[in-house]
């Protein structure tokens, strides 16, 4: 049991942290939602990713604690980290979606039940963005019924919200 102690003591603290910094960035992405409607809709979908993302971190490093090589805790964590990196900014693939989708939330005044005019290609398009998606944003216009944007494609083009 001796021989256990300092892991205990850091698993405790570990688990201790975890909660603190769950509970922290649960207050910080609070601060950042607004009185918008998309923003209040999409902060229980934000906080489940952000935290399965501290999860993991928090995994890796109880693994650590208890005794697997550190050596080949780094090779792995590293070999992770720099596929998603990798994939999180790739064009248009899954995670650069998901990254997008974040961006969105968090730095662009949208919401859903805007009015946005939007350039695809140098053809524009018109509509009210009726849905923000992990993947796609939604935008219905009056020709073409609903048109499924990805978001990595959305926060690349240029758009234009005509009601606020």
């Amino acid at each position: 049991m001796e021989k256990y102690n300092l892991q205990i003591i850091e698993t405790a603290i570990s688990v201790l942290l975890f909660f603190v910094i769950k509970f922290s960035i649960g207050k910080i992405v609070s601060k950042f939602v607004s009185d918008d409607f998309f923003k209040k809709a999409e902060k229980k979908d934000i906080l489940k990713l952000i935290n399965l993302l501290i999860f993991i971190a928090f995994t890796i490093i109880i693994i650590a604690i208890w005794g697997v090589d550190q050596g080949k805790i780094l090779v792995f964590a590293s070999s992770v980290l720099t596929v998603f990196g990798v994939a999180l900014f790739a064009e248009m693939s899954i995670l650069s979606n998901i990254t997008a989708c974040l961006i969105l939330f968090f730095q662009h005044p949208i919401k859903v039940g805007d009015h946005i005019s939007v350039t695809f290609d140098g053809k524009e398009i018109e509509g009210e963005l009726i849905e923000i998606s992990y993947f796609f944003v939604f935008i219905k216009t009056e020709k073409s019924g609903i048109l499924t944007v990805p978001n990595a494609l959305f926060l690349k083009s240029s758009f234009l919200v005509t009601n606020k």
